[in-house]
C-alpha cells in the first residue's frame, strides 16, 4: 500500500505550548506562559530557560517548542531535541512524542525508528489516558507498526493503537481506523464501521476523511448511496486543496450527482485539481473544454482563480 493512498499516514507532533503551573519560582512560569500568548516570545524564552535550567520538564517541553519553531530563538531542531529529551526523561509525554517524531524524520541530529518507536511508547505510558497528547503518540505509534519501522509490522497493534487515539477524539487515527476496516487489514473488513470512523474523522474537518466519506457515499460503501452527502463531502475536502476531492467535485457538476450539471463549475474544480497534481483531471480537463465557449472557459478560470485566491495563481 503507498502512503498516497486513503491511508493517512501523517506523523503528528504536539507543537502547543501547555498550561503550566509547577512553582520554580513561584509565577515564573505563569509570566513565560503569558509572555508567549502575547507574541513576545523573546521573553517568554527567557523565562522558560530560567525554568528549564532549574530542571522543571513542562519548561523544558516548552523551551523544545521554542527552537523547533523558531519562536524568539533561531529555528535549531538539535537544541530542540536536546530540550525535549531532558523533559522527555522526567516523563512529559508531549516531549516523549516529540522526540520521537524528531528521530522519525531525522531532524534532530539523525534518523533512528527504534528511538523513535522507544519514545512513543513512552509517551503513551507517561499520563493520563485519553490526553490529546497521548492520542498523538498512540497515532504515530499504529503507524510504526503498519508499517514495520523500529518494530515488527503489526497490523492488529497498529488496529489497537490506532482505536485508542480515535476514542480520545483524533483524527489522523480515526480516518487511519476507518481505512483499515475498508480494507480488512488488521480487522474483519467492515464497511460500516469504516464510514463510522471516516465520519469520525471528517466531522472534525480532517480533508482526507472528508474526501474518503464523499467516496463511501457516492458508492453506498457502508452506508445508503447519496450523492447529494457525497458532494457536501467532497466539496469540504476540494475546499482544503484535496486534488482527488477536487476532481471528484468537477465529476459531479459534470455528471449530474447530487447536483445540477454545471459545466463551468466542473471546468472550475478539474483546472484546480489539475493545478495541484491529480492526472487524471488533466484528461478531464481536455475533455470538457470541447463542450465549452472561450466565454465559459474563461469564466471557469476566474471561478479557479477565486478558489485559489490572489496570491496562489
Amino acid at each position: 500500500m503507498k502512503q498516497s493512498c486513503r491511508f493517512g499516514f501523517l506523523v503528528a507532533v504536539a507543537a502547543t505550548l501547555v498550561c503550566l503551573a509547577i512553582p520554580v519560582p513561584a509565577g515564573l512560569l505563569e509570566d513565560a506562559q503569558e509572555a508567549y500568548e502575547s507574541s513576545k516570545y523573546k521573553e517568554a524564552v527567557r523565562l522558560f530557560r530560567i525554568a528549564a535550567e532549574k530542571g522543571d520538564p513542562k519548561a523544558q517541553y516548552s523551551l523544545g517548542v521554542m527552537y523547533a519553531h523558531g519562536r524568539g530563538v533561531a529555528q535549531d531542531y538539535a537544541k530542540a531535541m536536546e530540550w525535549y529529551l531532558k523533559a522527555a526523561e522526567q516523563g512529559d509525554s508531549a516531549a516523549a512524542n516529540n522526540s520521537g517524531y524528531l528521530y522519525f524524520t531525522g531532524e534532530g541530529g539523525g534518523k533512528d525508528y527504534r528511538k523513535a518507536f522507544f519514545w512513543y511508547t513512552k509517551a503513551v505510558e507517561n499520563e493520563t489516558k485519553g490526553s490529546w497528547d497521548v492520542s498523538v503518540a498512540y497515532c504515530n505509534l499504529g503507524n510504526m507498526y503498519y508499517w514495520g519501522h523500529g518494530t515488527g509490522k503489526d497490523l492488529g497493534k497498529a488496529v489497537e493503537c490506532y482505536r485508542k487515539a480515535a476514542e480520545a477524539g483524533n483524527p489522523y487515527a480515526a480516518n487511519n481506523l476507518g481505512y483499515l476496516y475498508e480494507r480488512g487489514e488488521g480487522v474483519p473488513r467492515n464497511l460500516k464501521e469504516s464510514a463510522k470512523w471516516y465520519r469520525q474523522a471528517a466531522a472534525k474537518g480532517f480533508s482526507v476523511a472528508e474526501r474518503n466519506l464523499g467516496v463511501m457515499y457516492e458508492a453506498g460503501r457502508g452506508v445508503m448511496r447519496d450523492y447529494a452527502e457525497a458532494l457536501k463531502w467532497y466539496t469540504k475536502a476540494a475546499a482544503q486543496g484535496v486534488p482527488y476531492a477536487q476532481w471528484k467535485l468537477g465529476r459531479s457538476y459534470e455528471r449530474g450527482m447530487g447536483v445540477a450539471k454545471d459545466l463551468v463549475e466542473a471546468y472550475k474544480w478539474y483546472l484546480l485539481s489539475d493545478r495541484n497534481g491529480y492526472r487524471r483531471a488533466r484528461e478531464s480537463l481536455k475533455r470538457i473544454e470541447r463542450r465549452l465557449s472561450k466565454a465559459q472557459i474563461s469564466e471557469g478560470e476566474r471561478r479557479a482563480s477565486l478558489v485559489e485566491g490572489p496570491d496562489e495563481k
